[in-house]
């Protein structure tokens, strides 16, 4: 019996550990060959893993560094947001300093990946909820 979410957990935190490392090789094993990844405006679309790997190249490259991370999981998503106060704005969109990424998972990988500048719209895309802490 899978627990909830595993499948998607597994998927982004073995992508978000070959990113810290800035293998190239990881990160491909994680994405699927058709995958795409929608930046915070509509228009900015990568198309298959190829595209996806060019762009994250310069990501790699910029290292803006992150102050904290959070990753919520679901069924067939997750939702990772990052607090990067070096990130004011992307295309126009300001971002105070943050980041959502939905990521979408099926077969173990990456299927698709879409920004968003706030929390709520991520996790309401996501169809997760945020955890309740104790």
């Amino acid at each position: 019996m899978a627990i909830h979410g595993t499948d998607s957990l597994d998927a982004v935190v073995g992508w978000m550990d070959a990113m810290r490392r800035g293998e190239l090789d990881d990160i491909k094993r994680w994405l699927d060959p058709e995958v795409t990844w929608r930046g915070v405006r509509a228009a900015a679309i990568c198309r298959g893993r190829g595209e996806v790997l060019e762009m994250l190249r310069g990501s790699l490259e910029g290292r803006l560094g992150a102050e904290a991370v959070e990753l919520v999981a679901g069924d067939g998503a997750a939702v990772l947001g990052a607090k990067v106060p070096a990130l004011a704005e992307i295309g126009g969109v300001d971002l105070r300093g943050q980041l959502f990424n939905v990521f979408r998972v099926g077969r173990g990988r990456i299927v698709a990946v879409e920004d968003y500048a706030r929390r709520d719209e991520a996790l309401a895309a996501a169809g997760v909820k945020a955890p309740e802490w104790l």
